[in-house]
């Protein structure tokens, strides 16, 4: 008998180990056949403004925009009772689901139209669903809170020197402070942000348009978790004599995609389906304070080399965000001093604007993580205070914080009033004039890579190019080692002549070629020389000749690094 009890524990005990946790898993489709939506109907799945951002920047509407199957979804649900729609993502074709059923895995595989999926997190007891619901509108009448004199600057308070390093303020003094611009925020919860005193311009003017929970649909992103409200005042706050964020009239919309309970690969699929938002709504920059390389799931935490641009799901939805016109800005990380020490996902990306750290002396924080990337990209892009930021608190205090999570923010509401002055410019041009204007440019480095923007630089670069409307130049990316630099051109004259020179700053400088272009738009190829070992170089004049109205200007257009 004994024997035999012992025998009983031991299956059950056996069962116990075997038996599988409730968990979310994401679902990726072979196709999208058989859709309803058309891309010649874009008003099914886009909205007017992003439409007519769109229309604007010739970006074109492709299959990716379309949404995911219907029938694909509504087939995967029929497998599981228990199963719940969780977030949906058109452009990777996939989807993430809940269940609580034992190796449901095997059974979604099955599905004929299913390409892939894997568990992204096992929990411990089942999702409450009857969350505390509680949503935000936008008042119906605005009252103008923020009231700003043309010719008087801003009251900073305490967060002048935040903005000064920049020289933002600038901006700020041509009349540029975020108006009319569209910033969706990809955070953690925003405790307090629809009560306290920062924000009372902010949900007065009614520019906080809405709000969406990824991590607990349908729950308030204002109840807990207080990193989003920190950085969305360093963009939007503002009290009087204390702080001022750096596009502190501009439209917001809050979603919360990280989970404070743990960290798990769910969280990047929240920020693909929070990134995918913001394009359908039209948004023109998205921040996000957020970074991954960690899993608690030590299996599906990333190396090094998985910080290529093109493993992890937030990393490649950003880049593709970025193709769709929105500028995106993501905090390096705080890996700097510790082992890890390299930046993280997605400010592996190749096209957004990883943005590093520093004090209000201009010096490095020592917590800012180091790129470059593993395909050897320099990382960050940019660089604004991350040490003593000034931060609202979910107490209503003005206090300071420590983090790339405030250098994102703060940059990017900058790159905001920068991209205001020139509306006609697209999100490549801003993002190339944001890296050229870094302090680093002609020698970017491991930590801080294109450094300090100075955006009155970053603003003359742009400006360039708006004073010479015959011929815009710019360069697809910066080259390495050597190789080829493709330039594109445009030109407003039917049939333009003239001659591109480009030459190399630094020792040896010279000619490389000179080029006769005699069509109307296009592309050319630079070789480009060995660079010597050791040695950095900036591509740092292209001299423009115009043979018809004898004319030339020299701009500064890329880096050519070892």
């Amino acid at each position: 008998m004994k024997k035999v009890v012992i025998l009983f524990l031991l299956i059950v005990f056996s069962l116990a180990l075997s038996a599988q946790h409730p968990a979310k898993y994401w679902v990726e489709f072979k196709d999208k056949k058989d859709s309803p939506y058309s891309i010649d109907r874009p008003e099914q799945f886009l909205s007017p403004r992003a439409i007519e951002k769109r229309q604007r920047f010739n970006i074109p509407i492709t299959e990716q925009d379309l949404p995911v199957n219907e029938s694909y979804i509504q087939q995967l649900l029929a497998i599981d009772k228990t199963m719940v729609l969780f977030t949906k993502s058109k452009w990777l074709n996939g989807v993430t689901v809940y269940s609580e059923e034992e190796n449901i895995l095997d059974e979604i595989l099955k599905l004929p139209f299913v390409s892939g999926a894997e568990c992204t997190i096992t929990m411990d007891s089942e999702e409450d669903f009857d969350y505390p619901r509680a949503s935000y509108a936008p008042p119906a009448k605005t009252t103008e809170v923020l009231k700003i004199e043309n010719g008087k600057d801003l009251d900073y308070g305490y967060s002048y020197s935040q903005t000064n390093i920049n020289r933002a303020q600038w901006l700020h003094r041509m009349g540029a402070h975020g108006e009319g611009m569209f910033i969706m925020v990809l955070d953690g919860g925003f405790e307090n942000a629809d009560v306290i005193p920062h924000f009372e311009a902010l949900r007065n003017e009614g520019r906080l348009i809405g709000t969406r929970n990824f991590v607990q649909p349908g729950r308030s992103v204002f109840v807990e978790g207080t990193h989003g409200t920190m950085t969305l005042s360093c963009m939007a706050g503002y009290k009087e004599e204390e702080m001022m964020g750096t596009a502190p009239k501009a439209i917001y919309y809050l979603a919360q995609t990280e989970d404070g309970r743990s960290e798990n690969k769910i969280e990047e699929d929240n920020w693909v389906a929070g990134a995918e938002l913001a394009d359908s709504l039209g948004c023109d920059l998205i921040n996000s304070s957020l970074g991954y390389y960690k899993f608690d799931d030590k299996s599906k935490s990333y190396k090094y080399k998985d910080l290529d641009g093109e493993t992890s799901r937030a990393t490649l939805a950003a880049d593709i965000a970025v193709s769709k016109g929105i500028i995106v800005c993501v905090s390096a990380g705080n890996e700097g001093d510790d082992p890890w020490k390299y930046i993280t996902c997605p400010a592996d990306a190749k096209d957004v604007l990883t943005v590093g750290g520093v004090d209000h002396q201009g010096e490095a924080s020592p917590f800012s993580s180091y790129g470059p990337t593993s395909d050897n990209r320099v990382k960050p892009d940019a660089a604004a205070v991350g040490s003593q930021a000034v931060v609202a608190r979910e107490s209503g205090q003005t206090d300071l914080s420590y983090g790339t999570s405030f250098s994102s923010p703060i940059l990017c509401g900058m790159t905001a009033c920068l991209w205001q002055l020139f509306p006609h410019r697209s999100a490549d041009q801003v993002i190339h004039a944001v890296r050229l204007a870094g302090a680093n440019s002609a020698h970017p480095d491991k930590q801080l890579g294109y450094g300090i923007t100075n955006f009155i630089y970053a603003y003359d670069f742009l400006a360039q190019f708006d004073s010479n409307d015959d011929v815009t130049i710019l360069p697809e990316r910066a080259v390495c080692k050597g190789g080829t630099m493709k330039l594109y051109y445009n030109s407003s004259k039917n049939s333009p002549e003239f001659d591109i020179e480009v030459q190399l700053a630094g020792e040896n400088t010279g000619a490389i070629k000179t080029f006769k272009m005699k069509k109307s738009t296009g592309a050319v190829k630079v070789k480009l020389p060995k660079v010597p070992a050791g040695r950095n170089y900036a591509i740092a004049l292209l001299k423009v000749t115009d043979h018809d109205f004898n004319t030339s200007f020299v701009c500064m257009v890329g880096i050519l690094n070892k």
